[in-house]
């Protein structure tokens, strides 16, 4: 039986706009030899949640999304049941001239308590409304439903550092949530803990970003007999599909070791892309050159093993053990490879 491993590695390929101008340098060889050898194809997904959900043969279907939300409870360690779910991210919203930008809540740096007193205040307040915050993380919040709205939502990864107008959601309830927002913005103005943020000059936590409506789906397949990986969608995925989910090894090249099918995520990478902050982007690189490198010898030892690499925009390298052999495949530097859709 062959051994494949599918790889998940948002942001290997950036975006990353500021990365010359910045003047970072990156020796990744073992990464621009993959690349170089590897066989490309399109494959659906554009992030990563969206190519996680297509490996598991979900799509999102017209006017609908996928149900990032009730994935992701699962994967807090919550139980979604049979009700509807968004995920409600706390952010930090800041007017600029003629726009209103959105900043990543992991600057933010939320604490539990916070989060609590935040859920206490907005349950109070729409009690009548059956509409409930639970905040299982202190930075991952998820807001339930007694019944599904009709929106079609953007992801918070889709939105960080950008004006939220082109991201605002659509479909026949979209006035109504973008009131909902609105009123949510004017509760958050006046919650102790964010005056005490103020006070001390740090961001408020003056806005939640909805996404991922729905409700938790029932899996027609299940194609990995391993799921490694922290992120919350394949940690919802693996508990869905009855799997434990696993925590990457220190040596990755131990999660090639079984035969079959197995998943890992890597998800090192996403934070300084969805920050444009080339230099941690390129110290994260040179980590992930290290793993690579486990990986390929690891290849090496197999006879029928193969490697496919999603880079989480659309794209698939797969690399088998006979394509080392591939030497009139020269490697180019690895900023020939980057993403120019931003």
């Amino acid at each position: 039986m062959a051994v494949t491993l599918h790889l998940l590695i948002p942001g290997l390929l950036g975006p990353m706009p500021s990365f010359k101008a910045a003047g970072c340098e990156v020796g990744v060889p073992a990464l621009e030899r993959i690349l170089a050898r590897a066989d490309q194809e399109k494959t659906p997904g554009h992030d990563l949640s969206t190519t996680l959900f297509s490996l598991f043969g979900m799509t999102a279907q017209p006017g609908r999304d996928l149900p990032e939300g009730a994935v992701n409870h699962l994967g807090s360690g919550g139980t979604p049941g049979e009700t509807c779910w968004l995920r409600a991210d706390p952010v930090h919203l800041r007017p600029d001239r003629d726009r209103l930008l959105l900043f990543n809540p992991e600057l933010l740096d939320v604490e539990q308590a916070e989060a609590d007193e935040i859920a206490g205040l907005i349950n109070a307040h729409f009690a009548e409304d059956g509409i409930r915050l639970e905040t299982p993380l202190p930075a991952h919040w998820y807001l339930h439903l007694e019944k599904c709205p009709d929106l079609v939502t953007s992801s918070l990864e889709q939105v960080v550092g950008r004006n939220i107008d082109s991201f605002l959601p659509n479909g026949p309830d979209a006035a109504k949530w973008r009131a909902l927002s609105n009123e949510i913005q004017m509760l958050l103005f006046n919650v102790p803990s964010n005056q005490q943020r103020e006070a001390e000059g740090r961001p408020s936590i003056n806005g939640l970003w909805f996404s991922g409506v729905g409700f938790l789906p029932s899996l027609k397949s299940i194609p990995f007999e391993r799921i490694i990986g922290d992120d919350l969608t394949s940690r919802g995925l693996a508990l869905l599909a009855g799997m434990q989910p696993q925590t990457i090894p220190e040596n990755i090249a131990d999660v090639c070791l079984p035969e079959g099918e197995a998943l890992l995520t890597v998800t090192d990478l996403l934070s300084p892309v969805l920050n444009a902050d080339p230099f941690r982007w390129v110290e994260q690189l040179a980590a992930l050159e290290k793993k690579l490198q486990q990986l390929t010898e690891s290849l090496k030892a197999r006879k029928n093993a193969r490697i496919h690499i999603y880079p989480c925009n659309g794209k698939r390298y797969t690399l088998q053990k006979k394509h080392r052999y591939r030497f009139w495949r020269r490697s180019r530097p690895l900023a020939g490879f980057l993403d120019r859709n931003q």
